[in-house]
């Protein structure tokens, strides 16, 4: 009897965990995960914006319950699941009132995911899309914020991985690959500290090749001119007269 009376309390347990739960409608769901979210349980909250979603019969129900649930992934600092929610919210609502709080929230959501420069730099991508669109598209709101400050920051962050992957490939012996990246420093980052990093690696590689004085005499001036106050001054001085040396004994050898 004890045996049975065991095994009839586990099978009541075991009906009382499957047993199926009560269909809610889009507003009941909405109303519990409200609940749940007001008292900071996101994990609890978000599986009821989720029902909210998916029995919504109004757009604005389902565009109330998409920013909720995306809140509820930043909220609890799930960066990865808040991306995609307010991309998808910002896809379909991008006209709403709530829009440039989702375009914020998304921008934060890639910035907290930014790993060092030597790693993968998409969440710094990411980013810097969102504040910069943010910024066309509201400066008054934008500059609530400061993001033009974080876009100064990421712009920067970008710009240096470009230097470190060009300065590697420089490096390892694969030249072409390590220029490249310094022309793009140089075509889409003057703003950064990396531009006068780049133009000393470009002049730097030209005075070590033969015959390319003039291509490291070009970039070297162009530092001094448009930085002259660079921290490679002084460098970039003994280089040229360097430089210039090779220069004269080249045209004095051809003259003679």
């Amino acid at each position: 009897m004890k045996k049975l009376f065991v095994f009839m309390l586990a099978a009541a347990a075991l009906f009382s965990c499957t047993k199926p739960q009560p269909h809610l409608t889009a507003d009941e769901s909405m109303q519990k995960g409200l609940a749940y979210f007001q008292k900071k349980n996101y994990d609890e909250a978000i599986p009821m914006f989720e029902n909210s979603i998916m029995e919504a019969e109004s757009p604005d129900m389902a565009a109330k319950a998409q920013l909720f649930l995306a809140d509820s992934y930043f909220m609890s600092k799930r960066y990865p699941e808040a991306i995609p929610a307010y991309q998808q919210y910002l896809d379909v609502y991008s006209t709403s009132e709530d829009a440039n709080t989702a375009m914020l929230r998304l921008g934060l959501s890639h910035y907290a995911l930014i790993d060092k420069v030597d790693r993968d730099m998409a969440a710094a991508e990411g980013a810097l899309k969102s504040f910069s669109t943010l910024r066309e598209k509201d400066p008054a709101f934008a500059k609530e914020y400061d993001l033009t400050k974080k876009i100064v920051e990421l712009r920067n962050m970008l710009a240096d991985r470009e230097l470190y992957v060009g300065k590697f490939y420089i490096r390892i012996g694969e030249p072409q690959a390590g220029i490249k990246r310094l022309d793009y420093i140089i075509e889409r980052y003057k703003d950064t500290n990396a531009y006068e990093d780049a133009l000393y690696e470009y002049g730097l590689y030209y005075a070590k090749q033969d015959g390319k004085e003039n291509e490291a005499l070009k970039y070297f001036n162009q530092l001094l001119k448009e930085k002259p106050d660079t921290k490679y001054a002084k460098d970039v001085a003994k280089q040229l007269v360097v430089l210039l040396d090779k220069v004269q004994k080249r045209l004095d050898k051809k003259g003679a």
